[in-house]
């Protein structure tokens, strides 16, 4: 299975390049960009000229284009129906939407979702950082994948 990261709506340049950075660590097909097409990458550590990306000026042009190659399109949000990523059983490729630091996915978009998923918590906080969220998610996504890169001393090798 393939998944791909949809950046929509992020404000933080430093949260950009950090998302893509744990976008390519986990192996992500693709990412797709919605609207500028111009932000800064700070944080990403080289690996943006090694991720591949797709650019949409609009959400919805990009969430057609990803239905009509039968990608399962999942919105981590809170919400009443979202089901939690440690009770997820991914079965299709997958868009991940993740929310704006500080107003979440729109309700316009979280409409347009097959589900969503949500990140259980246990402290006092309302959320956690977007960038965390993405790791935890990919991570529960490629758990099952076995086939990872190599070890050499303290580092991973790609392959």
């Amino acid at each position: 299975m393939k998944f791909v990261l949809l950046l929509f709506n992020i404000k933080s340049n430093t949260n950009i390049g950090q998302l893509i950075r744990t976008a390519n660590a986990f192996g992500a097909e693709e990412i797709c960009v919605i609207g500028r097409k111009k932000y800064s990458s700070f944080g990403n550590q080289r690996t943006a000229s090694s991720t591949q990306f797709r650019h949409f000026y609009k959400v919805e042009d990009a969430l057609e284009y990803y239905k009509s190659q039968h990608y399962d399109v999942v919105g981590v949000e809170i919400t009443t129906t979202a089901v939690s990523i440690n009770e997820s059983n991914f079965e299709k490729n997958t868009v991940f939407i993740l929310g704006n630091e500080g107003t979440g996915i729109h309700e316009k978009i979280l409409t347009q979702c097959d589900y969503c998923v949500y990140i259980p918590q246990f402290g006092s906080g309302a959320s956690i950082n977007v960038n965390t969220a993405c790791g935890i998610v990919f991570n529960a996504f490629t758990k099952e994948w076995g086939n990872h890169n190599s070890i050499e001393g303290y580092k991973f090798e790609s392959s």
